[in-house]
Formats: C-alpha cells, sequence, structure tokens
C-alpha cells in the first residue's frame, strides 16, 4: 500500500491508495494528479471497487509542448530480461529484426551484458539517459522522464508488451504521447475491465499498421477525459478548438486542440 502524500504528515489525515495491479509510481502519478487540480485525493482501495489510473496536468501539459513531428516510425524503450518479464516481452526481439527500420527507436533499459545489438535503430549499451522506476525508491519513481516522453512522442508506433502483469503503463503513456499502441494481446490494453472499457484503438503486433491521425486525437482525448483529471467539471485546462468543435466516431466526441491554456 501506498498513502496519496508521501508521509510527513499525521497518519489520520493522509489519504490512503490501494490498488489490485500497480506500484509505487501508479500510486503516486494519481496523488499528483489530484494535488495539481487542487483536490482533495479520497482513500481508494480497489479491493472494493476498481478504478482508472490518473496521470498528473503536467505530464500532460509537458509531452504536448514536446515537437509533434514523427521522426521513428516505431519505438521501444523499456526492460526485457528480467525473469518476471522476459515470457511477456520476449516477442519484441523477433518483431524487432523484422520490421523496425533506419527511423526506429529500441532501447533496452536494463543493460544485460548478453545482449546483441539488432541493427543500427538498438540504442541498447550506447544511449545512458534511461531511467528505470524498479530502481529508484519508491517516493522517486513519478518522475518525468524527459528522453522517454520525448521518444514516444515522436514515434508513430510503440511496442507495449506486458511486464510483470498482463498490462504496462508504456501503454497508456503511448496514448497520452499521440503514438499508436502496439499489444500482443487486447488483454493488455489494461489493468481491470474499467480500463479495457475505455475503448482505447490499438493495434496487435501481427497486423499491418497505418498511422492514423484521427485514431490518435480520438485516443487522446479518450486519455483525457478517461486518465486525467484535467476534461471535467473541475479543470482548470481550457482547450481552443479549431475546427469542427465535434466528430463523433467511435461513441464520443473528438476535438483537435490547438493550444493549451492555463
Amino acid at each position: 500500500m501506498t498513502r496519496c502524500h508521501l508521509p510527513d504528515e499525521e497518519e489520520d489525515v493522509v489519504p490512503k491508495i490501494v490498488l489490485r495491479a500497480g506500484g509505487p509510481r501508479s500510486t503516486l502519478l494519481i496523488a499528483q494528479a489530484y494535488e495539481e487540480e487542487g483536490l482533495k485525493c479520497p482513500d481508494i482501495n480497489e479491493w472494493q471497487a476498481p478504478i482508472k489510473l490518473l496521470y498528473p496536468w503536467s505530464f500532460v501539459d509537458a509531452v504536448s509542448k514536446m515537437p509533434g513531428d514523427k521522426t521513428h516510425d516505431y519505438c521501444f524503450i523499456g526492460g526485457l530480461y528480467r525473469p518476471d518479464t522476459y515470457g511477456n516481452r520476449k516477442w519484441i526481439i523477433d518483431f524487432a529484426k523484422q520490421r523496425f527500420t533506419y527511423l526506429s527507436y529500441f532501447l533496452l533499459t536494463d543493460g544485460q551484458t548478453e545482449h546483441m545489438r539488432l541493427g543500427p535503430f538498438d540504442h541498447t549499451h550506447i544511449e545512458r539517459d534511461v531511467f528505470v522506476p524498479k530502481q529508484v525508491p519508491p517516493r522517486d519513481r513519478a518522475f518525468f522522464h524527459d528522453h522517454f516522453f520525448r521518444k514516444l512522442r515522436s514515434s508513430q508506433f510503440t511496442l507495449c508488451p506486458a511486464g510483470d502483469a498482463p498490462w504496462s503503463m508504456r501503454f497508456f503513456e503511448a496514448i497520452m504521447c499521440r503514438s499508436i499502441p502496439i499489444v500482443s494481446d487486447l488483454e493488455h490494453v489494461g489493468r481491470n475491465e474499467l480500463e479495457r472499457s475505455i475503448g482505447y484503438r490499438v493495434y496487435l503486433r501481427e497486423d499491418d499498421h497505418i498511422y492514423d491521425e484521427y485514431l490518435v486525437e480520438e485516443n487522446f482525448h479518450a486519455f483525457l477525459r478517461h486518465q486525467t483529471l484535467i476534461e471535467g467539471d473541475q479543470t482548470r485546462a481550457v482547450m481552443r478548438v479549431s475546427g469542427p468543435a465535434n466528430d463523433f466516431r467511435g461513441g464520443f466526441g473528438v476535438c483537435k486542440p490547438s493550444k493549451w491554456e492555463l
């Protein structure tokens, strides 16, 4: 169990977050999302009722201000060789060998010396700017890693294999960065049925992958609606819309932001 606010406060005023799936990074980001909106973080216990993971305004704002040019086709940054993740992620090696190009970006963050470089797109052992949440103290795991998010923001597609559980935070972060997730199983698009029912549009690894800006915006606005506190009654983010205000597809309205305002 991870507390909503890092405990310098009295025990009886510190809300608690208990997730059935998700570690310190998940709970810290939920707490930060409430804090940045000036809202009290409620006690949360997923053994009583499931919730959707939340991301804070500052994360969305930071990635929205990054250049949106898609200079990479495919991207993967993350661990592979840990025993608890390898079974779910080993498919990315063959996928990269077959479908990654000189425009792709591949970086393993667990840095095993036995890893053989897959091609010119493989930056393992070359790029040193990596962040591995499990390797830092729990209270530091909500760190915004600029290099990671810039690569997702500049990629058309992001490989989102499951980790030590049948989901990964990278899936939601790819959508926030307007990159289309690629998964090996449609069960890997959320921690629970509540998240899996959001209706994110994804590709399976065996599909033909076509970058669709409409699909990207559809996913992004579903993310804002369901996994942030930005769009709702209590919001300090105002989206100035250019063009038609709404275009209904997939059951909800989609609008393209032209500018973020505080």
